[in-house]
């Protein structure tokens, strides 16, 4: 290969890892204007949206099994990141008095239980994966990102209900479904 057509293949690699990247940062406009639309915002959000937009681009740079995660991750943070505010709002007759101030364990618990119950998807699409251990990460580590967008804005025990969730849930997911196959 001549080295005019190596630096033509290269440029082309590298300019397909920037488009995967970019539309990383596009897909994390969206978890962020929601959280700006749904939650209040705080110096703490515009920092996790923020994050969220460097790890979606640089997992989409670098594509395969982190890029598969990272997309999952997303949507699996989706749910804790909505469904608090709605059993806050449903539990208050319509407004949350406590989450400017301070947070609920309603808040909390909603935090946990969503985060759970989709980490149980994770962990159970991660072991069918070609590559586990990259898909989980990428997508625990997005999954919390986008989560915390919402359960974030009830300071620390929000977002730490939505890790312990995701861990516990993710590990009960892929030992379920390693069984199943076993």
């Amino acid at each position: 290969m001549a080295r005019s057509d190596f630096s033509r293949a290269r440029l082309a690699y590298e300019l397909a890892h920037a488009r995967t990247a970019g539309r990383g940062l596009g897909v994390a406009l969206v978890p962020a204007a929601l959280a700006c639309v749904l939650h209040r915002t705080t110096d703490a959000t515009w920092f996790v949206a923020a994050a969220l937009a460097a790890t979606l681009a640089g997992l989409g740079w670098r594509g395969g099994a982190s890029q598969r995660g990272a997309l999952a991750g997303v949507l699996a943070g989706l749910p804790p990141m909505l469904v608090p505010g709605v059993v806050a709002l449903l539990s208050n007759g319509g407004h949350c008095p406590q989450c400017a101030m301070v947070p609920s364990l309603g808040c909390m618990m909603t935090c946990f239980a969503t985060s759970a119950i989709v980490g149980l998807a994770v962990g159970h699409h991660a072991s069918r994966d070609l590559a586990p251990r990259r898909f989980a990460a990428a997508a625990a580590l997005t999954a919390t990102l986008t989560g915390a967008l919402g359960c974030g804005t009830t300071g620390l025990g929000g977002t730490l209900g939505i890790v312990v969730g995701l861990v516990a849930g993710g590990i009960t997911g892929w030992a379920t479904a390693e069984r199943a196959v076993g």
